[in-house]
């Protein structure tokens, strides 16, 4: 019998004492880079249709997010400045458009757009996890998750990203509408890629919308300035 415990002891001694060579939990921060000066470049693609007046219009144009200075706000907490730039041609100057605010915490990353606070992603990135995009404002509750994990993508100037993320927005059809919106995330990029569509139709036919817009964002240039 004491030759049991014995072993037994010993046995309960070396797996105690064994050090822990298990790989630490990869949370995804580097999906959302937050690095002062770093940047990303956009082709945007953006339709308005309004078949009752027979309107398709198509705006091309250029967006530029650049990543600015950092701020303690009344929580107490970190934010950032991201300063977005517009131009219509390669060949002319960027203006400004606009200035959001960006915050990486725990469990989130948020971005103030248009005076709306919104949860863009969840952390640590997982199949399993949800949380509500409009939790931070006042629209309707919006159940977002991850569809890709570490998967590539191709964007449209044909650069293929090895490691991505595809967060999904919204995904809804009924008789007379039809919302889809999700955002491709890149490893140490940050968004790469958006797709929106919110239309009226008919009968269920996405193809041909009776009214609505439809806007697409793709990176065409990333770096640091």
């Amino acid at each position: 019998m004491v030759k049991y415990v014995f072993i037994a002891f010993v046995l309960f001694f070396t797996f105690s004492c064994k050090k822990d060579n298990s790989a630490p939990i990869n949370l995804g921060y580097h999906y959302f880079p937050i690095n002062e000066g770093h940047f990303v470049v956009y082709d945007v693609v953006s339709i308005v249709h309004d078949d009752i007046v027979a309107v398709h219009d198509t705006n091309v144009y250029q967006i530029k997010e650049v990543i600015g200075e950092t701020y303690v706000d009344l929580e107490g907490e970190n934010f950032q400045k991201l300063y977005r730039y517009k131009r219509a041609y390669v060949t002319e100057n960027w203006q400004i458009k606009d200035v959001w605010t960006i915050k990486l915490k725990g469990q989130t990353a948020e971005v103030v757009e248009e005076n709306k606070r919104r949860i863009k992603m969840g952390f640590a990135i997982s199949y399993e996890k949800q949380w509500d995009g409009n939790a931070l404002n006042e629209d309707d509750t919006e159940e977002c998750y991850y569809s890709k994990i570490t998967e590539p993508f191709t964007v449209n100037n044909g650069d293929i990203i090895d490691s991505t993320a595809i967060v999904e927005h919204t995904n809804f059809v009924t008789f007379i509408d039809y919302t889809r919106r999700y955002e491709v995330y890149a490893a140490n990029i940050g968004k790469i890629y958006s797709y929106i569509k919110d239309f009226t139709i008919t009968n269920s036919d996405i193809s041909n919308p009776i009214k609505g817009v439809e806007q697409y964002y793709s990176m065409i240039e990333y770096g640091e300035e």
